[in-house]
């Protein structure tokens, strides 16, 4: 129920330590669901807790091995299925925030707020998440989320403040003004950026995103909270809670698809002053996990139905965003991860259109101007023959990586020649 590890009822060692420092707590809480007739209960005991969204938000605190409602000295939030008639498919909304905080953590390596799944008394599911901004002495860390820190809310800016009027690249400019150590944690504000648009979290606004104070007195981001698979919940929701940054509409991939991909994501890279190199290991990093994601979604608690809805935005997210160099190079050459690589047999190229072409990929003096753009030079089977006489550049046609969804190699050209 913590990390999905198999044949352990319950939580395993590793969770017990980052969620209950060791103790063996239940996966079953002592009380049951909050409902009508215990609702005044629950308020009278967690006060002190917003709500925010849709969602209820509970207080909990450790006592012994048993975990209970308060309202002072919380350590846990609670998270209950939402009764709201808001959004779709509520029975699933604790575990699909459990399953994608999962997904950051175990395989992308994004530093996230300890989490699991528990049961009420009587069955019903909640999420639950260790508070980081609560030190073991139970005293409290300073955070503040990005609306405070820009001075935005709700009586000064409307019903929508966590959304309007601000970007991606608005925070970032504010973890620098704030954060000493600004690069480290820039990337690490990018990486979820991207995985959150990869995950189609559509609601990764303002208050979403936090600096807290260390043990020095300085800040840092925060653990992640709050990721979830949005679309599984409001499938009409925007892709992005935020602009990416000022006129992101406007480029020139937007215009062509009418969402945002790889290039836009770049241009946010650039403007936030990640190094190229270091944006392209960044979104390969996040592009490469589709059979360990995937087989993640299946192992989860989700019902077969949420499944494949949760799967089926993450692969379309993924088509969006196309391939990076490395992601082809692993495939031409897995040993030297090179692009250009001596081939022996056609490479076939899969285009989210559906159209492909065979042929071999060929360095020329265009080649590292093309590579800064994500495009290749490719050399198609039908004119192999021709440039191995003449060596002809016209024959070298430019491969755009932001529109490859899949690379074949070794493949037999003429099998796609007949299917073709």
């Amino acid at each position: 129920m913590g990390c999905y590890k198999k044949n352990v009822e319950g939580y395993c060692l590793t969770c017990r330590k980052k969620l209950f420092n060791g103790a063996r707590v239940s996966h079953v809480l002592p009380f049951e669901e909050p409902k009508a007739d215990n609702l005044t209960a629950y308020q009278e005991k967690t006060k002190r807790l917003s709500i925010s969204g849709v969602q209820l938000k509970y207080s909990l605190r450790l006592e012994k091995k048993e975990l209970v409602l308060t309202d002072k000295g919380g350590q846990y939030i609670l998270k209950p299925v939402p009764p709201s008639s808001q959004i779709t498919e509520t029975s699933h909304a604790p575990e699909n925030e459990h399953l994608t905080m999962q997904i950051a953590e175990q395989l992308y390596d994004i530093d996230a707020a300890a989490n699991a799944l528990i049961y009420f008394k009587d069955g019903a599911p909640a999420y639950v998440t260790r508070r980081f901004d609560v030190r073991p002495d139970g005293t409290k860390c300073l955070q503040e989320d990005f609306a405070q820190i820009s001075g935005k809310s709700r009586q000064k800016h409307g019903e929508n403040f966590k959304y309007d009027g601000s970007t991606y690249e608005d925070i970032g400019f504010l973890i620098r003004q704030h954060v000493p150590a600004y690069m480290p944690a820039i990337e690490n504000y990018f990486r979820l950026i991207v995985f959150n648009y990869l995950i189609s979290n559509g609601d990764a606004h303002l208050k979403n995103f936090s600096l807290i104070q260390t043990s020095m007195g300085d800040y840092s981001l925060s653990p992640a909270y709050d990721l979830m698979c949005t679309a599984l919940h409001m499938p009409s929701e925007s892709d992005s809670a935020l602009d990416l940054y000022p006129g992101d509409i406007d480029s020139e991939f937007y215009k062509k698809q009418g969402y945002f991909g790889q290039p836009d994501f770049r241009a946010l890279a650039d403007k936030l002053g990640l190094l190229p190199k270091r944006a392209a290991r960044i979104i390969t990093h996040l592009l490469s996990g589709k059979e360990k994601v995937i087989r993640m979604v299946q192992e989860s608690f989700l019902s077969d139905e949420a499944k494949r809805k949760y799967a089926g935005a993450y692969q379309e997210k993924l088509k969006r965003m196309g391939m990076t160099k490395d992601m082809i190079a692993n495939i031409i050459d897995p040993v030297q991860h090179e692009v250009y690589a001596t081939t022996h047999a056609p490479t076939k190229l899969i285009f989210r259109d559906g159209s492909f072409k065979t042929g071999h990929f060929e360095n020329n003096r265009r080649t590292k101007e093309l590579e800064e753009q994500n495009k290749f030079t490719f050399v198609e089977s039908a004119n192999e023959e021709a440039f191995e006489k003449t060596k002809e550049d016209k024959l070298i046609i430019s491969i755009e990586g932001d529109e490859l969804i899949d690379v074949v190699y070794p493949c037999d050209a003429e099998d796609d020649d007949k299917k073709s």
